[in-house]
């Protein structure tokens, strides 16, 4: 009895180790904050990472400052640099074309039309004003720049808008077809190489149908593909939302919720593929397709669920999923296409996850943007909510991963348990890594990092807690803002964590002392098995 005592202690603790092992805090970077400065927004580059945030001389003075920073992959940088503003800015977006950072404002007062772009070069560090006085004031919702075009997304007299800015001759052209009543812009994507960028949008026909168009533009306005999705094969049916692909050759897909008509309710999943001619085909999933949809359940509260669903489908009825589904992330690569969906419940009756990515704070609203001086930038907030003081909660089931081939076939499906964890806001719940075999799922709870691990379609880990650390094995952490935490995939298997904390350490004369700091640390994730 005690060799067996003995040796599951042994083979726990080795296990123990194991695990621990898994999540490395390799570097990180910091920079002297104070505890009620903005956070720092967080992009990474092809060359590491770049960091900014508007800034003031003291804690209850007006913002003034533009700070910024650049590092590498090492997180080894130089002293951030400052940019003293002589007039009001609101910072309302920013986008990365290459080497080149973009931040967009409001200049002048919230109530002048005047914007102004920082562009700064990454590898100088230097930056240049450019002022705008001809862009539409529209209700901006999206701001993406490549090879020197800035394209202005939003609404104008209720109706969705597109201009775009020659950043070298500051021309600026309005882009045609858009510009209608019942109009809904679902996203819009950028592809450098082409040199020309997708608009996914919806219109309603004469009899309420709706319709989803992918439109491709170039950077002059003109109008290069347009693809209809109007045939779903059930005049019940509808496309909800999605999300578009890469370019591949041409080729490309669109993937998301469908539901039925006028309802509340969503039926699955659908996959359209589209070829270099602009034709498609569609494929729809809806919940018997996925047999751990539901692994987020007790094991009797399952098998019961799925009684009724197979009882349902006996008889030819429809088995809805009651909450809410979003798709999050598509990650294409060799052919493969990786889904990423929120499962979650909205207390809210005015939440609206029909039309649109941008309706429900999907596209843009995810952990690097939020959390920036305690309050959503408005390029991210839904104007219908801007002054409320309802105070909304989502809670989250689970996170549902699907990897389908070329043709639309499920190779696999899971899911991750996210223990109905409540939220104030909808945004994407967690940041993951694919290297084809292995995924790794990664979120915050509280002031701990939860890792989890699905190998071959195979739940191998769900939810271990590791607690922050540190590098520096002298100095110990004080005190973590949790509200300040931003968790963000880098690159390969590798996240990267910020925020803002109190550090101890002691000093040469060997009296303790403590500094408050934005933190910026590299972490790595490996298979144990």
């Amino acid at each position: 009895m005690l060799k067996r005592t003995l040796l599951t202690t042994v083979v726990y603790l080795l296990l123990l180790g194991i695990t621990i092992g898994q999540v490395q805090f390799t570097q990180r970077f910091e920079v002297e904050s104070h505890w009620a400065d903005d956070d720092f927004y967080v992009l990474p580059t092809e060359r590491g990472v770049v960091g900014f945030r508007m800034k003031a001389e003291n804690a209850y003075g007006r913002k003034d400052r533009f700070q910024y920073f650049t590092a590498d992959f090492q997180l080894s940088a130089e002293k951030p640099l400052e940019r003293e503003l002589d007039d009001f800015y609101e910072l309302v977006g920013f986008d990365l074309d290459r080497d080149l950072l973009y931040v967009l404002f409001n200049k002048g007062s919230q109530y002048d039309d005047e914007k102004a772009i920082f562009e700064i070069d990454i590898d100088s560090r230097k930056l240049k004003e450019l002022e705008l006085t001809s862009i539409l004031e529209m209700e901006l919702q999206d701001f993406l720049v490549f090879n020197k075009k800035a394209v202005f997304m939003g609404k104008y007299d209720y109706r969705p808008v597109i201009q775009i800015f020659d950043i070298d001759t500051e021309e600026v052209v309005t882009v045609p077809g858009l510009f209608e009543k019942d109009a809904r812009i679902l996203q819009m994507r950028k592809d450098p190489e082409l040199n020309v960028f997708d608009v996914v949008m919806t219109r309603r026909d004469a009899f309420k149908n709706k319709i989803v168009s992918i439109l491709t533009y170039d950077t002059d306005g003109n109008k290069l593909r347009e693809v209809k999705i109007d045939d779903l094969g059930d005049p019940s049916m509808e496309i909800v939302e999605g999300l578009l692909t890469s370019s591949n050759n041409y080729k490309q897909a669109l993937i998301g919720p469908y539901g039925l008509k006028k309802k509340e309710a969503y039926q699955g999943l659908y996959f359209t593929k589209i070829n270099e001619f602009g034709e498609y085909t569609n494929s729809f999933y809806d919940i018997t397709d996925f047999e751990n949809f539901y692994n987020y359940l007790p094991e009797k509260a399952r098998e019961k669920r799925w009684k009724r669903i197979e009882r349902r489908a006996e008889k030819g009825k429809n088995n809805p999923i009651r909450n809410v589904l979003v798709t999050r992330e598509i990650q294409s690569s060799n052919g493969l296409y990786l889904v990423y969906n929120d499962h979650f419940i909205s207390s809210s009756s005015r939440y609206a996850p029909r039309d649109g990515v941008y309706v429900s704070n999907f596209y843009r609203l995810n952990p690097m943007m939020g959390g920036y001086g305690g309050f959503y930038n408005p390029l991210w907030l839904d104007p219908r909510f801007r002054g409320s003081q309802t105070i909304d909660q989502y809670k989250f089931l689970s996170a549902q991963f699907i990897l389908l081939n070329a043709d639309g076939e499920i190779l696999w499906e899971n899911a991750v348990n996210l223990d109905n964890a409540s939220k104030a806001d909808p945004m994407k719940y967690g940041e993951l890594v694919f290297d084809g075999d292995n995924l790794f799922y990664m979120y915050l709870e509280e002031e701990k990092l939860m890792l989890s691990q699905i190998k071959e379609g195979e739940v191998i880990m769900e939810n271990e807690p590791f607690e922050i650390e540190l590098v520096n094995e002298n100095e110990r952490i004080a005190e973590t803002r949790e509200k300040s935490l931003q968790l963000i995939w880098w690159y390969d298997n590798y996240y990267l964590l910020s925020g803002k904390q109190r550090i101890r350490f002691q000093r040469e004369d060997g009296r303790e002392k403590s500094r408050e700091v934005n933190f910026f640390t590299k972490i790595k994730v490996d298979d144990f098995i």
